[in-house]
């Protein structure tokens, strides 16, 4: 068994997705398991659907069916106009409908959970459809019956031991080779829809893949496979060809876009190995990760989180900023599950730099509100660079207005002013 994981930019068309068959044709004869993400730029286009609607704006139902409109040009150019598939797509979004019309819940998270959701499924059944339309036998597997997880919609922890026991029940009863999954979404025990955080289709990937016990995951992207820097952002990035599974963890945890955080873990608890190959140039070796028993040499690795925001906090009372005070701060972020990209303590302050997310800075803000006076700074960005050396420093950092540095023997991280 294999997992083969396609993001939104390899499935954004009809092209894409006859792309995707061909791809998959090459595998014809081994199990393998097919994680999709939404079509493109959809989660995007569905979060403006989700804001509008939580605003009461009714204008969110013209945004749906922009998006339902979309999914089903694509299925009249891979089936031809007025094939079932079409009006199998209109269903999944007259649901989304019927959920709007019907929902009296206010919190936010569960909406944008039930909602953002159609696009994972609109876009594996149109693939689905089309292998096997084209020959590629494969069933169409609902993730949100298999990945259990708990409560915490847009960022929902997986039930391991449920979900193994879902997924193997239910590819022991697949008889074809090939099965099609969503990436992103999970479903409680209730059968609410849930979320694993943007980008996480890796991680449904990967979640897969340890309870399968896949021989490989494969991670299709448009890149050849994971760079020292984004490509985007620095001309001359280099392709790593292998990397250790350490090594990924902390690229990943220091916020490199290219694999979703979580991803590594149930890889290298199971020593699965993982390719990072470009649907674009299918034929070509991409990056290898797994454990490897030479040392491995890298280059310096750069990490640019941009859009940063930097809170400092300071006890009311003048007090020093000590364990009870760290403990109060600490349990506020982990109750509305914000992370800390980067920390540091002072005498009589913390501070704390964070992806700029402004609900959850609101509720943390007002969680701390009581015993704390909190300052927010915004238009930051940080920089982590791995296996540092003087010259890149001076390259990366010299021009920069700098507000907080925090270095060790192998890493460096600054967060600066845009």
């Amino acid at each position: 068994m294999q997992v083969f994981k396609f993001g939104g930019a390899s499935v954004k068309d009809a092209e894409s997705i006859k792309n995707v068959a061909t791809i998959l044709r090459r595998f014809e004869d081994i199990d393998k398991t097919v994680v999709v993400s939404a079509m493109g730029k959809t989660t995007n286009a569905l979060e403006d659907v989700v804001n509008l609607y939580v605003k009461k704006d009714d204008k969110y139902i013209e945004y749906l069916h922009e998006i339902r409109e979309y999914h089903a040009f694509v299925s009249d150019d891979l089936f031809g106009k007025g094939s079932n598939i079409e009006y199998k797509i209109f269903a999944l979004f007259d649901r989304i409908e019927s959920f709007c019309s019907s929902n009296i819940s206010l919190n936010y998270t569960f909406i944008y959970d039930q909602i953002i959701s159609v696009g994972e499924l609109a876009s594996s059944l149109l693939i689905s459809e089309y292998l096997n339309h084209i020959g590629i036998a494969n069933q169409w597997v609902d993730a949100r019956e298999i990945i259990r997880t708990d409560h915490a919609y847009t960022d929902a922890q997986i039930l391991w031991e449920e979900t193994n026991k879902l997924v193997q029940s239910k590819y022991a009863s697949i008889a074809t080779k090939t099965s099609v999954t969503q990436g992103f979404i999970g479903g409680t025990s209730e059968r609410f829809t849930t979320t694993l955080g943007r980008e996480g289709s890796d991680f449904t990937a990967a979640i897969l893949s340890y309870c399968l016990n896949a021989e490989k995951m494969v991670i299709w992207k448009d890149v050849e496979g994971v760079m020292n820097a984004d490509p985007k952002q620095f001309s001359d990035a280099v392709l790593l060809r292998k990397i250790a599974f350490k090594e990924a963890i902390e690229m990943t945890y220091y916020g490199a876009k290219v694999i979703h955080p979580k991803t590594i873990r149930p890889l290298q608890n199971k020593n699965i190995p993982l390719e990072v190959r470009s649907f674009i140039k299918s034929d070509k070796g991409g990056t290898l990760i797994h454990t490897f028993e030479e040392e491995i040499e890298y280059p310096p690795i750069i990490v640019r989180m941009q859009d940063q925001v930097l809170l400092n906090f300071s006890a009311k009372d003048f007090s020093f900023i000590a364990e009870n005070h760290m403990q109060e701060i600490f349990g506020a972020f982990a109750e509305v599950r914000l992370r800390m990209n980067m920390m540091q303590n002072g005498a009589i302050s913390f501070a704390a730099a964070l992806d700029n997310k402004p609900e959850k800075i609101a509720e943390i803000i007002k969680l701390l509100a009581i015993n704390f006076t909190i300052k927010s700074t915004g238009h930051l960005d940080l920089i982590t660079i791995r296996h540092y050396n003087e010259v890149i420093l001076n390259r990366e950092l010299a021009s920069k207005v700098i507000w907080l540095t925090q270095k060790t023997r192998e890493t460096i991280q600054v967060l600066c002013k845009v």
